[in-house]
């Protein structure tokens, strides 16, 4: 009887550890997208935090980038929003789940069409005409500028 009663407890706990488990990654995947923020920095200290919905607030320029219309603020927009009035470059990282990861823009190489195109799953990513697919950055998380004034 105790073999089979240990057995069955053992049983009760893995499901018990599956179910706590499986709440965990539920909560993760269900978490609300406003959770999702990009953030500005000087590399020290951060300068501005914005939503989506902050994001959108700055304005949308529309462009059209490798055949398809982007829309969004521009870079050169949250960065002014941000406190930033001239840099001598910026670096953007993003989740780099489907990209690189990041990429380095100069100041010369950033314009009013470099922007930050909202995408349908609610996060953003960096697109220009002049930039090429495997440049762009997906899930932006954060800006980090180097040379701030």
């Amino acid at each position: 009887m105790s073999g089979g009663r240990s057995r069955a407890l053992i049983v009760l706990g893995a499901v018990l550890v599956l179910l706590v488990v499986g709440a965990w990654a539920a909560a993760s995947l269900l978490a609300p997208k406003d959770r999702y923020e990009v953030r500005v920095s000087d590399g020290t200290r951060v300068l501005a935090s914005y939503t989506v919905g902050e994001l959108q607030s700055l304005g949308a320029v529309k462009i059209v980038a490798l055949g398809k219309t982007e829309q969004g603020p521009s870079l050169i927009r949250v960065l002014e929003d941000a406190g930033v009035n001239d840099f001598s470059r910026v670096v953007i990282r993003g989740a780099g789940v489907r990209d690189a990861g990041s990429i380095v823009l100069t100041r010369d190489q950033v314009d009013g069409d470099v922007i930050f195109d909202i995408a349908n799953r609610g996060t953003v990513k960096i697109v220009s005409p002049e930039m090429a697919w495997d440049e762009r950055v997906r899930d932006v998380t954060e800006i980090i500028v180097e040379g701030a004034e």
